[in-house]
């Protein structure tokens, strides 16, 4: 993808310099907030194998390592993608595969939290036209903010739903936590600088993601209700 800005943000440089600066404050923070440990465990390993003590290394420690390796490499991916993309390119794509695709990858992080995912497909059409891997970082993040939020809830769980109406196609993100507060209503999709705290910033990249394809993202569970529910309504396109 090109760094350079999206047509809508051109002449805006001010506004585009602090939304770079932005994601890159999200990806230092989606991929440092338990690096320390996952290295110094790696370091460990290593240490063991050096003095000649491999031996120690049991065969569920080497797996739980690997594991841990693997979720690294998967946040850092991860926060990669979400920078770079801002431009998107339309191709035909299976909504129902970009939902599947993305439940897949979010899978072990929901199973370390405890979350059950699912996914309900209601619409008759499928293939759209869109940008794939924006769609499909939307979704991922979007399912993150969500996990994030069931922290200490009883069953936690995740619903994705898609739904078509007229040209548009929308797929929701729904939980069963306590919900958005009230007087966060007007402002969790502003920057995470301008709001209280950092799942602004993964919002402020889904709204501008969508956006890049046409799109909306709206919050649709009524004020004062516990669940939050996020509805992204894209165009089927040609």
């Amino acid at each position: 993808m090109s760094g350079s800005p999206p047509p809508e943000r051109t002449g805006g440089g001010d506004a585009w310099a602090r939304d770079r600066l932005a994601a890159v404050a999200f990806v230092a923070s989606l991929i440092s907030h338990d690096a320390r440990n996952r290295l110094a465990s790696v370091r460990a390993a290593l240490e063991l194998i050096e003095a000649g003590l491999e031996a120690n290394l049991t065969p569920e420690y080497r797996a739980a390592l690997l594991r841990e390796l693997d979720d690294f490499i998967g946040d850092f991916n991860l926060g990669l993608e979400m920078v770079r993309c801002h431009q998107g390119t339309p191709e035909p794509v299976s909504v129902r595969d970009v939902v599947a695709e993305a439940v897949s990858t979010f899978q072990p992080y929901a199973s370390r939290s405890g979350v059950k995912v699912t996914a309900v497909f209601a619409h008759a059409v499928d293939v759209i036209r869109i940008d794939r891997r924006l769609l499909r970082l939307t979704l991922l993040n979007l399912m993150r903010n969500a996990a994030e939020a069931l922290a200490g809830i009883p069953r936690p769980r995740i619903v994705l739903r898609t739904s078509g109406r007229g040209d548009t196609l929308g797929i929701e993100v729904e939980d069963n936590g306590p919900g958005v507060p009230e007087k966060r209503h007007d402002s969790f999709f502003l920057r995470a600088s301008d709001t209280e705290s950092g799942a602004g910033l993964g919002l402020s990249l889904c709204r501008d993601a969508v956006a890049v394809m046409g799109g909306s993202i709206s919050y649709i569970t009524p004020k004062g209700r516990p669940g939050a529910c996020f509805r992204v309504t894209v165009p089927r396109g040609e």
